[in-house]
């Protein structure tokens, strides 16, 4: 075999070898397939430039002087958070008048919502409840016991990672009674609210009305009052 051919073989075996090795940088000890090594000066950081990610050639950056995380999406490669990120508020005025049974929760509103990045939702409502049944009618209602009713929240759809049909939220109303005539005539307010922290995807949100006894009736906005509503506030979690 003359020279030739074995300086071929050779470069050609150290061809392959480096193909199936880890690459340093900076480093004679990579411990990844691309290691990447150095320290900041002073109070700096370590600094890696990708040209695509700066602010002449990324419109994610307001401008040169802004500063952002870089994360990496699904296909592996390293964004920038778009500029897109927006507060979004929905409100549902007035509260449909809706009938609840005793003993049962009834559907009173829903809204869905799209949420584009992670982000804090600030659900609260103020929902007015009138007593429709005159409870000197009811002599089981007169006997001394505490009576629940109120309103709370559920998730009708949402992504897997949140809970559907399990409620949140809840305001409860306890009430007793006596043999005294009419105790529950007339109106109470509460106001639900909650604060969560959620995942991307698509949600719709379902207002309760709530009665535990089943004796017990009520109507949510039998007045219809625009100050009766349900409202929902998005403010997207920064990256």
């Amino acid at each position: 075999m003359n020279r030739k051919k074995i300086l071929t073989i050779a470069v050609f075996a150290i061809m392959s070898t480096s193909c199936y090795s880890q690459v340093g940088i900076n480093t004679r000890d990579p411990q990844q397939a691309l290691h990447i090594s150095g320290t900041g000066t002073g109070t700096s950081q370590a600094t890696m430039r990708i040209e695509g990610l700066n602010s002449q050639n990324n419109p994610a950056h307001e401008d040169a002087s802004s500063s952002k995380r870089v994360f990496s999406d699904s296909n592996g490669s390293f964004v920038i958070a778009r500029n897109d990120q927006v507060n979004k508020s929905y409100l549902i005025t007035p509260l449909p008048n809706t009938s609840v049974s005793g003993g049962t929760e009834q559907l009173v509103t829903t809204q869905s919502f799209i949420l584009e990045y992670p982000s804090i939702v600030h659900i609260e409502a103020r929902v007015g409840m009138s007593i429709t049944d005159h409870i000197s009618t009811e002599a089981d209602l007169k006997d001394g016991q505490a009576r629940l009713f109120g309103s709370y929240y559920k998730f009708s759809s949402a992504p897997s990672s949140v809970l559907s049909n399990t409620s949140f939220g809840q305001t409860i109303i306890s009430h007793s009674t006596n043999t005294e005539e009419a105790q529950l005539d007339g109106v109470f307010y509460i106001e639900p609210r909650k604060d969560l922290s959620l995942p991307k995807g698509s949600y719709t949100i379902a207002l309760y009305g709530y009665s535990q006894d089943n004796k017990l009736n009520f109507a949510v906005n039998s007045l219809n009052q625009t100050s009766q509503q349900m409202a929902i506030s998005i403010t997207p979690l920064s990256y």
